[in-house]
């Protein structure tokens, strides 16, 4: 290192902030690369949207900018690396971007910082010289500022003094972190002592549920009712995007969801609210080019005159919604929202639409089944006289469900049509085990304690035959029989070691155990094997052999109660046999959908639905969603796989309890036949 060096690192130390808008900063001095393409610097006319919330990054009259988009805005490009290359060549201060996570701080340092840095040449002149001060988390620069790369943890929000901290999709984080708070709070501590020069930037596109069933979108300047980054961007001045309708001249912002655009001709275009015209995708540029930010409060002419105050608020809020954004097109969000309008009508299941509406739209979503409060007697009225368990026509195959409670199985049986239609064919409970007492009577069934109790489930539910209502001479078995493998302590051994009973009779082919997940963004199921060798596996007696299938139960109660709602045979409409009570279908109703999930608030039994899930689960195991109807396989032609039953062989057992015992309540009704007990029809 020369004097000359040294002199110059010094300078740069004493050197005066330089005076220039965030925006103009980031066009100087920040140059993008993207795989695949050479680097170009930062362009502000190609998203037009970002230049003033990049500015409000330097107004010292307010404490945050927030930013509410869905993805492809560029969002990140310009409030992170943007308002970072301003921070390194004309404000310096020790800044923090906080990441979701630890994996995604590596990442962004290694690519997004890294390619920066590399590309941009004052940037890389302002790195410190020293290979030391060039760490994935931790970056050193000549004048002495930091940049740290973090994650959500109570160790990287405390103890720290910060003068600028950005963070990134904001609602993928906890909204507690280590009991201290929301990120937000948190960060803000961080940069109090800079006072008016401290700044925080939250940007994220919306993760959040929606949690208010009555909440209408009317007001275009208020965010929908619900945490993250929507509860932050309610609490500022909440600004929203305007731009000049082609043909009318006046201004408007785009709605935050599909309600925006029309299909005319093959071509998604953008529905003015004022004229009605249906705008062409060439004018989107040109329309960006003249929009402006409009506070909550504030109106605009069409010769694009601004009236009205905007609040007083410490907190610059910003929502843009997806037509806006420069790297989506209208033709793709209209494709999008199509497929996944498609999805849920053919499954009953909203995750993609969901993903569609938070991660393109820039809305946050409410679950259609939020708070609705079913009435057991609409489905129940809506119930068919059938015969009691026989296969109606339509059911092309059988699955079976088996609930496992303290001292019985709870099993429900449904036959599967084409398209996902279904019928529910049995229900019953396992009461009484093959084990006999001091009275020479059956002692109850015990799951948690009694592996050979199990075995009742291979004859009585995973073989045991059901006739076709026209033909009781032959019928079918289930195809897959879903077990619940949680429970009362002792339940999860013993569902293993049942398991490896039905592999040496070869019944595992048949059996799937099932086990409820707490991830909310997961797949609808997925195969795991849990291993005895890791410490959450330790008293299951499992060594990674045994296939347990973990349920997405948020998604999978979602499309059933989309299913139930369904009111015409066709594709996932759900046939309810008459022959069943009203407590059945009050089981149906017990639960009730929150922003949480699916709450048995009243504590009411609610088997039917878990069975109906457990079904589902195992109509999904059989790929049978994508089978071809036009070319089933064998498997799901009744006629060809059908079986033989024996001559007066009914589908179902039935055995009173022992008289020593109280009639069991209505719940199922359907009790075992204990070994010697004839078949009672």
């Amino acid at each position: 290192m020369t004097a000359l060096s040294i002199l110059q690192s010094a300078a740069e130390i004493l050197r005066p902030p330089r005076r220039m808008p965030v925006a103009e900063a980031a066009a100087r001095y920040l140059h993008i690369h993207r795989p695949g393409s050479d680097s170009s610097a930062w362009r502000p006319d190609l998203v037009p949207y970002m230049v003033e919330p990049m500015n409000r990054l330097a107004d010292r009259t307010v404490e945050a900018v927030i930013f509410v988009g869905p993805a492809r805005t560029g969002k990140t490009a310009a409030l992170i690396l943007g308002w970072m290359a301003y921070a390194v060549c004309c404000d310096p201060g020790d800044f923090l971007i906080l990441n979701t996570s630890e994996a995604t701080a590596r990442d962004f340092s290694k690519d997004d910082i890294a390619r920066a840095h590399r590309h941009s040449p004052e940037l890389k002149a302002r790195l410190s010289s020293y290979a030391s001060d060039d760490n994935v988390f931790d970056k050193q620069y000549r004048h002495g500022m930091r940049l740290l790369l973090g994650w959500p943890s109570i160790n990287q929000l405390s103890g720290r003094t910060l003068r600028y901290v950005a963070i990134t999709d904001y609602d993928r984080m906890a909204d507690n972190i280590d009991g201290e708070g929301d990120p937000y709070t948190l960060a803000s501590k961080r940069v109090q002592t800079f006072l008016s020069a401290g700044r925080v930037c939250v940007e994220s596109s919306p993760g959040w549920l929606i949690e208010d069933a009555k909440w209408q979108y009317r007001d275009p300047h208020e965010g929908p009712p619900c945490k993250g980054i929507f509860g932050l961007y309610n609490q500022g001045d909440r600004r929203r995007w305007y731009w000049p309708c082609p043909d009318c001249g006046m201004y408007f912002t785009a709605a935050p969801g599909p309600d925006a655009l029309i299909e005319v001709e093959g071509e998604a275009r953008l529905i003015c609210p004022h004229c009605g015209a249906a705008i062409g995708r060439d004018k989107k540029r040109t329309m960006n080019a003249a929009g402006v930010w409009l506070a909550s409060g504030q109106t605009i002419s069409s010769d694009g005159v601004i009236a009205g105050e905007p609040p007083k608020s410490k907190l610059a809020s910003y929502w843009l919604t997806g037509p806006a954004a420069v790297y989506q097109s209208w033709d793709s969000l209209w494709r999008k929202v199509q497929a996944a309008q498609e999805d849920l009508d053919k499954t009953g299941a909203e995750e993609r639409l969901q993903a569609v509406m938070s991660g393109d739209f820039g809305m946050a979503y409410r679950p259609r089944q939020l708070h609705v409060i079913r009435d057991p007697r609409i489905l129940q009225e809506r119930a068919e006289d059938v015969q009691k368990r026989t296969i109606p026509p339509g059911v092309c195959f059988l699955t079976a469900a088996v609930d496992v409670q303290k001292n019985r199985f709870v099993v429900q049986v449904v036959g599967w049509g084409q398209d996902g239609e279904r019928w529910l064919v049995d229900r019953y409970n396992l009461r009484w085990s093959r084990r006999k007492g001091g009275n020479d009577e059956p002692e109850p069934i015990d799951p948690a304690g009694r592996l050979e109790d199990w075995a009742l489930l291979i004859d009585q539910v995973i073989r045991k035959p059901y006739p076709f209502v026209h033909d009781e001479t032959q019928g079918l078995a289930p195809l897959m029989t879903a077990v619940d493998s949680g429970g009362k302590a002792g339940v999860t051994e013993r569902a293993y070691l049942f398991w490896r009973q039905a592999r040496r009779s070869g019944a595992s082919r048949s059996l799937m155990l099932v086990k409820g997940a707490s991830s909310k963004d997961g797949p609808r199921i997925s195969k795991t094997y849990p291993d005895a060798s890791k410490r959450q596996d330790r008293k299951a007696n499992a060594r990674g052999e045994i296939p347990v299938w973990l349920l997405n139960t948020l998604i999978l109660k979602d499309a059933l109660a989309a299913d139930m709602e369904r009111t015409e045979p066709g594709p996932g409409y759900i046939h309810w046999p008459a022959w069943l009570g009203g407590w059945f279908f009050e089981e149906l109703t017990a639960e009730v959908r929150t922003a949480k999930g699916w709450e048995n608030a009243g504590g009411a039994r609610n088997e039917a639905m878990d069975l109906m899930v457990y079904n589902q689960a195992a109509w999904l195991c059989l790929r049978a969603e994508r089978l071809d109807w036009n070319n089933p396989p064998a498997w799901a032609q009744p006629i060809r796989s059908a079986i033989p039953i024996k001559s007066g062989e009914p589908a179902a057992a039935s055995k009173p309890p022992p008289k020593s015992k109280p009639t069991p309540p209505a719940g199922g009704g359907f009790i075992n036949r204990p070994v010697g007990v004839p078949w009672i029809r």
